[in-house]
């Protein structure tokens, strides 16, 4: 008993010792828990239309990836988020003069990015969310189950009566006082999948007026990833350079009807040729850069607000608009007043010392385009340069005076438009065959949409001429893209949805036919259902395109659809969209005027294409009609490319019967592999991709297949191998 007593008042040192590592490695657990949680590092994708990208809850630059691309022929810009670029409301700058820092020092000039020295990793006040409206189909194909994570949760309930099929939101803390609220929404709607907007609210939540505000924005297309002409990929020196771009301001000169920056493929003036749009000639001529990175306006308070009903847009606003490279600026601290470059161009003056030509609008600052300098040299005006450094399209709003608890507002799209890859392909080889006619309805024949003074490349023939009127043509296709980005703010983002893709998908190689079988019982409730659409492409290489295959109207509707598709060839590698359709009314007030009364579809990118498959044959019994396909088989015949073969090695044994066993030996008569043919979907073929039976790949040369049934009957093929 005394031991006892005494064991429970002396402390255990071992014990302790264990206690104290441990709550150590929890406390430190705990703090690398919070570190990767940190709020400011939050990051999501946005992954819905044509424009992807990655955005960090702070609004700073980061790194992302954006995996699969499948299906690349959509054509999609991924935006990898390692500049200060405001693709998604990032790197949004604000200035103002006279401000007192938390230390009580006084700046003559405060310019701050979201990480600046006071916030070391920026600061956020409302944490990242990401919600999409539709979620990945229950997808099947040949028996395997295709399970992807979602890039956003799953929640339709978080969008309200705003039709868009993803939104993101943020709110970050700027040291100069102001609360920044990002609001990003995307849409997969066919005639508004093109554009992401980006609504943003600025709040002063401190006690201090800001005089001379500005916000400035600046972009470009250069750190992005394009799925189109990525496989398969150019060689690097027909590759699309992305900082070799003309860029261009709409909606500095009085009788402008929209603002928008945008850029596009420039001639390389160092190598011989023309080469805008970037024609890779070993690929036969397709254009790989002959679409527009844009971002358009839709929307900038004239004077800050208490009230959201006193927000009234201003078109002069943004009042500055600049392009070039910062390291270029021609800012020289001895002869500005503030002495600071930054602040130098936010303001106008760079715009000042080379202001954009004609009637501009009185009361602001543009600056000049690069592509009205008459000047087939892309990079000569001031801050041009040709280096790795990109030149970068920026606008300033202000100055405002901006007083305790008022707002401002900033909206704007961010897009990726132009001709499509089809046009893309059909383009570059006429041009390279030197067939390629003028794009019809040009309204200047020699120019196209470019400035009337654009310089084309030195040493261009007509032909190519004809090739970069064409490009030209994606000016156009940007203008409608920012009307129809301003109409759908206007309507409170409420245009017409893209209708829910199949809940359930199924699509199975049978001997009969492949087999697609769907559900979609949301869809067909909707009173605006009008079908469905099945696309099918060969092959994965972004040269080919989809085709239609199916295509049904608003009476197809029942519990499970099916679909028999016959009209593929054995071996051949395909891969299937099935689209819902949707019809906008012809009097819809919230469609815009040009999409009334339209067919639109629902997401691509909602259905994940990672694996394709292989029509199969229908079983026989006879062993003499069994046939290797191809044979020989040859890495580099053009004829395997045709059938989808790009990306994988394989031939293929047809007329199998029900059951049999494929045993295959080198010519000494060394057993390479054993495939036991019995297949459930009346097939009378199998896939064998050359890989032996201890995984290696097999060598050039002859090789022997026995083919036998389970009654002992056998027969022989021999076939070569040719790597």
């Amino acid at each position: 008993m005394n031991r006892e007593i005494t064991n429970n008042h002396q402390p255990n040192t071992r014990l302790l010792s264990l206690g104290l590592a441990l709550l150590l490695i929890i406390f430190s657990a705990l703090r690398i828990g919070q570190a990767q949680t940190q709020p400011e590092l939050e990051t999501a994708l946005i992954k819905i239309g044509h424009v992807w990208g990655g955005i960090r809850a702070n609004g700073d630059k980061a790194s992302f990836s954006q995996g699969s691309f499948c299906p690349n022929d959509y054509d999609i810009i991924f935006n990898r988020g390692q500049d200060e670029d405001s693709w998604a409301g990032s790197g949004i700058r604000l200035a103002t003069l006279n401000w007192l820092d938390p230390n009580d020092s006084l700046h003559n000039v405060a310019v701050f990015s979201p990480k600046n020295e006071f916030q070391q990793s920026g600061q956020v006040v409302e944490n990242l969310t990401n919600y999409v409206r539709y979620r990945y189909p229950e997808m099947t194909i040949d028996f395997t189950p295709i399970d992807l994570p979602m890039f956003a949760t799953y929640d339709p309930d978080q969008f309200g009566d705003e039709t868009c099929d993803q939104i993101i939101e943020v709110t970050t803390h700027n040291i100069l006082g102001v609360n920044i609220h990002r609001k990003i929404l995307a849409w997969s709607q066919n005639l508004n999948d093109d554009y992401i907007i980006v609504d943003v609210e600025f709040s002063n939540v401190s006690d201090d007026t800001l005089t001379d505000f500005y916000i400035n924005l600046q972009s470009n297309g250069a750190n992005t990833f394009r799925s189109y002409a990525s496989y398969p990929a150019p060689p690097s020196t027909e590759a699309f350079k992305t900082a070799q771009t003309w860029q261009h301001y709409y909606g500095g000169r009085v009788g402008d009807s929209l603002r928008v920056f945008y850029e596009y493929s420039a001639d390389d003036p160092t190598t011989e040729g023309d080469n805008m749009g970037a024609p890779a000639i070993s690929q036969g001529g397709r254009l790989t850069g002959a679409k527009l990175y844009w971002y358009s306006i839709l929307h900038a308070s004239g004077e800050p607000y208490i009230n959201p009903g006193d927000d009234q847009d201003n078109f002069i606003q943004p009042r500055v608009t600049y392009i070039g490279t910062s390291t270029k600026l021609p800012f020289t601290s001895s002869s500005d007043e503030f002495g600071d470059k930054n602040f130098w161009a936010i303001r106008g003056a760079y715009s000042r010392y080379w202001p954009m030509s004609g009637d501009t609008i009185p009361g602001a600052f543009h600056g000049g385009n690069s592509d009205e300098t008459g000047d087939p040299d892309y990079s000569n005006y001031p801050a041009g340069t040709k280096s790795s450094t990109n030149s970068k399209m920026a606008c300033s709003f202000g100055p405002y005076t901006f007083l305790p608890d008022q707002k401002i507002h900033i909206v704007y799209a961010t897009g990726y438009s132009g001709i499509d890859p089809e046009t893309a392909l059909t383009v570059g080889k006429k041009w390279f065959n030197g067939t390629l006619q003028d794009p019809p309805d040009l309204p200047n024949t020699q120019t196209g949409y470019f400035p009337t003074n654009f310089a084309f490349p030195l040493g261009a023939t007509e032909i190519d001429k004809r090739k970069d009127r064409w490009i030209s043509t994606g000016i156009d296709s940007v203008m409608k893209s920012a009307y129809r980005a301003k109409w759908n703010f206007s309507v409170g983002y409420k245009i017409p949805p893209a209708p829910p893709p199949p809940s359930y998908i199924d699509i199975t190689a049978w001997g009969t036919g492949v087999e697609i079988k769907w559900k979609n019982p949301v869809a067909e409730a909707l009173s605006n259902f009008a079908g469905y659409r099945i696309l099918r492409r060969l092959s994965a290489a972004d040269t080919l395109f989809y085709q239609v295959v199916y295509d049904s109207g608003p009476e197809d509707k029942t519990e499970e659809h099916l679909f028999s598709d016959r009209s593929g060839i054995y071996g051949a590698l395909y891969y299937y969209y099935i689209q819902t359709k949707a019809r906008i009314e012809p009097d819809d007030p919230l469609a815009d005027p040009a999409s009334r009364g339209k067919i639109i579809y629902s997401s691509r990118v909602l259905i994940p294409n990672i694996k394709e498959i292989k029509p199969v044959a229908l079983k026989q019994d006879e062993l003499n009609k069994i046939r290797i396909v191809p044979n020989p088989y040859n890495i580099n015949d053009p004829r395997l490319a045709d059938q989808g073969w790009t990306d994988q090695r394989g031939i293929v044994f047809y007329n199998l019967p029900e059951k049999v066993s494929i045993k295959i030996y080198t010519e000494n008569g060394d057993l390479v592999k054993v495939i036991d043919h019995d297949s459930p979907v009346l097939a009378g073929s199998v896939y064998w991709d050359m890989i032996t039976r201890s995984q290696q790949v097999i060598n050039s040369g002859v090789y022997i297949a026995v083919f036998q049934k389970p009654n002992g009957e056998t027969s022989y093929q021999k076939f070569l191998v040719i790597r």
